[in-house]
């Protein structure tokens, strides 16, 4: 399989949230967060996990800028904490398959809600959230 080596860093609990800017779907969605590790694979974001750790965040006390800069830095930190297994290629005796289901969301996804819904990055999300169901 092309790719079988390759390893990629997403900032959102896989499978939930695969694509483009997990951090605003997963409140929109209201589906778990997180990132994960996983192997690269033919579909988008849907290889096997290596790596992830869930996160709660507290939407009254976030926005959508601090979301995405804090699960960047989980991803970093997860990636170092587990950098041992990855370089020994130990990391192949953790694989396991994504499950089924999960959700995936677009650039013109966001280009959509944006122009439907729209926010700045800036916005706390619990804000946006009463915006966005009052209107759905």
């Amino acid at each position: 399989m092309a790719g079988e080596n390759i390893i990629n860093m997403h900032i959102s609990f896989l499978p939930w949230n695969r694509g483009f800017s997990p951090n605003i779907w997963s409140f929109i969605d209201d589906t778990p967060k997180g990132v994960t590790i996983h192997m690269l694979s033919a579909g988008l974001d849907e290889g096997d996990i290596l790596f992830q750790e869930e996160v709660f965040f507290d939407a009254g006390n976030e926005t959508f800028q601090t979301t995405h800069t804090k699960l960047n830095h989980m991803i970093v930190d997860l990636f170092k904490m587990n950098w041992p297994y990855i370089i020994s290629g130990e990391y192949k005796e953790i694989r396991r398959k994504q499950p089924s289901g999960g959700s995936c969301h677009t650039i013109a996804d966001l280009k959509q809600l944006k122009g439907e819904y729209p926010f700045e990055w800036s916005d706390k999300v619990s804000d946006f959230l009463e915006r966005y169901k009052s209107k759905v």
